[in-house]
């Protein structure tokens, strides 16, 4: 390894020139979005079950991640003008949405961003943690499944696939298990949100060696190929 970064030198590439061709704002936009879409339009037509499955637990996860209120708050104590995405926090249940909708009814206690008065209004019935966390483990365990699958037919599967996504899967139960007061009592919660926070550290600390590090390799990847398909190709 210290021999291949001793004796490594970068192959020069020569380009015609440095002016660039004129290329519109509104199609420099157009082409990042093809950039990032077209692994997914390539993967929908070869396997849409996975790729359609992968999307869907992707967004699900985001929004778990980031948008839930409780991980907000949290997100927020670390990075403070994180506090500005506050109005589009996500409830914990659906209990705030099905009042919103049926009885139309404010929160006895003020609140600075109530969700019966929230950005999602009377989505929070299916917009909220506990409906996207079902969601969440069936797509999980279907993807959990495809791996299952993909060993039995011998095909060759990482142990960093296996370490990201069974931590994953058993970090999502925790949570919503720690959310929803199961078992009802203080010290089954203390223990199963510490557990739920201890998993979701180690899979920070583990996470350059796993599959969950495509988290920052595949966006930074993406742009780079738009920037050579827009710009390098651009050039006269």
């Amino acid at each position: 390894m210290f021999r291949y970064f001793a004796v490594y030198k970068k192959p020069f590439v020569p380009y015609a020139t440095s002016v660039m061709r004129e290329t519109s704002s509104i199609e420099k936009v157009k082409r990042l979005v093809d950039t990032f879409a077209n692994s997914s339009k390539v993967g929908i037509k070869k396997k849409p079950v996975t790729t359609v499955t992968g999307l869907l637990m992707h967004l699900s996860l985001i929004v778990i991640i980031f948008l839930l209120a409780q991980h907000m708050v949290f997100w927020a104590y670390y990075i403070p003008p994180y506090k500005i995405l506050f109005p589009l926090a996500i409830p914990e249940s659906s209990t705030d949405g099905e009042l919103a909708l049926t009885l139309a009814t404010s929160p006895y206690t003020p609140t600075p961003h109530p969700f019966v008065n929230d950005i999602w209004g009377p989505l929070t019935i299916i917009l909220n943690g506990q409906y996207i966390t079902y969601l969440l483990i069936i797509l999980l365990g279907i993807h959990l499944g495809h791996k299952f699958y993909s060993l039995a037919e011998r095909l060759t599967l990482r142990s960093g696939d296996w370490w990201f996504f069974l931590l994953l899967y058993i970090d999502v139960i925790l949570g919503l298990l720690a959310a929803s007061h199961i078992p009802n009592n203080v010290v089954a919660y203390d223990d199963l949100l510490g557990a739920h926070i201890l998993i979701a550290e180690v899979l920070i600390a583990t996470l350059p060696f796993t599959r969950g590090f495509h988290m920052f390799e595949f966006y930074l990847g993406k742009v780079r190929e738009w920037y050579f398909m827009t710009y390098r190709r651009g050039e006269k």
